[in-house]
């Protein structure tokens, strides 16, 4: 199932999360101030910008337009470099109980959206062998214009919990896009805030229009 919200419903979307995993920042400096603290962390201050204009910490990666929003201004919030180039770079954070991490990578041979989930489910299944893919009509969240990704979705255990994880998977141009998440067990949200977040991140590289 696919369902097209504007940018506004689902920026609401993603600041109505439970209590107790919404610590947003109180202010516009509050909130910038998280984003320039999650880019010194990383080290890699040359690939991305603080563009926040919001209570909502936003980084824009620079090299390929990925915009990464981390709305619970959380202390785990993070950025990091699988190459010092800025070419594969990661953006985590939790939304509710939800840990998501959007990846940007520049690879150095042409692969197909099908070829990067391939390797990417299987990641999964020789790191957790007891990961089981889950079928369903999932509600895959994009904004208008956007291509609906790839999506896998898996029940597993994870430090002793059954969780719910999935992989979601754009191309656009030269760039490969990528979701890992996590979430509790047979909750269908996680695709939900998932996918809405990787719209969100990627509607600049889209050419979408989003503000600065």
């Amino acid at each position: 199932m696919f369902r097209y919200l504007s940018a506004a419903v689902m920026g609401l979307f993603l600041i109505a999360l439970p209590v107790e995993a919404q610590a947003q920042a109180a202010s516009e400096a509050e909130a910038r101030a998280h984003a320039d603290q999650i880019i010194a962390n990383s080290g890699g201050a040359a690939f991305f910008s603080n563009i926040t204009d919001s209570d909502m910490p936003t980084v824009l990666h620079i090299p390929s337009g990925m915009v990464c929003e981390f709305p619970g201004a959380d202390d785990r919030d993070n950025i990091r470099l699988f190459q010092a180039s800025g070419m594969d770079v990661g953006c985590s954070s939790w939304i509710g109980r939800t840990f998501v991490t959007i990846f940007a990578t520049r690879y150095d041979e042409v692969y197909s959206e099908e070829e990067v989930m391939g390797a990417a489910v299987r990641a999964i299944q020789r790191n957790t062998p007891g990961a089981r893919s889950v079928d369903g009509a999932f509600d895959i969240r994009t904004l208008p214009g956007q291509e609906t990704p790839l999506l896998t979705v898996f029940d597993l255990e994870l430090d002793g919990r059954q969780v719910r994880s999935l992989i979601l998977v754009r191309h656009i141009d030269d760039w490969s896009f990528k979701v890992r998440a996590t979430g509790p067990s047979g909750d269908d949200s996680v695709v939900e805030l998932s996918s809405m977040a990787f719209s969100i991140a990627l509607q600049r590289a889209d050419g979408l229009g989003a503000a600065d």
